[in-house]
């Protein structure tokens, strides 16, 4: 989408759809972490949603756009974003175990902490680095097909990421 951005032509870039994707998933885990450190039950249904768009979000990533960055020399900066992906994905898995087995908010706290740092940190260099960078790398082709891919939810069953299981 070389350039593709609001101001040329009135649609969002493939950079700004990631971004606000970043968003409609914070929106998910900010309701899960209200309930953490609130009394009540925890919403876990929420963190189950926020937790399976940044799987699919990651997915897209790691499958259509890390490949063309990588492609344009920005190796370095994609090997970060997928060591983070690999944390992400671990601290997610860690989460989703101890719901599975009960554990109590104090219990899920500290592993939501790292995953909230994590994720805040990782969404800022991406926003700021790599999604500018990759709307001048992408091919029309290629971010038409991540935006159709972005917007159908689905992974192939057992995929995982690149790192994850290293963190």
């Amino acid at each position: 989408m070389t350039g593709s951005g609001t101001e040329e032509n009135g649609r969002l870039s493939v950079g700004e759809v990631l971004e606000r994707d970043h968003h409609r998933i914070d929106g998910y885990f900010e309701t899960f972490a209200r309930t953490l450190s609130a009394g009540g039950p925890l919403d876990v249904e929420a963190f189950n949603t926020g937790a399976a768009g940044l799987r699919h979000h990651i997915y897209v990533e790691e499958v259509l756009h890390f490949p063309a960055m990588k492609t344009g020399g920005l190796m370095g900066p994609v090997f970060v974003m997928l060591r983070e992906h690999g944390e992400l994905w671990d601290r997610m898995d860690e989460i989703a175990a101890k719901l599975d087995a009960g554990a109590d908010k104090a219990e899920i706290a500290p592993v939501w902490k790292s995953l909230e740092d994590g994720l805040e940190a990782h969404n800022e260099k991406e926003e700021k680095i790599l999604y500018p960078a990759g709307d001048d790398l992408l091919t029309d082709d290629l971010g038409a097909e991540i935006l159709e891919t972005l917007a159908n939810p689905d992974i192939p069953e057992g995929w995982t990421c690149e790192m994850a299981g290293r963190s």
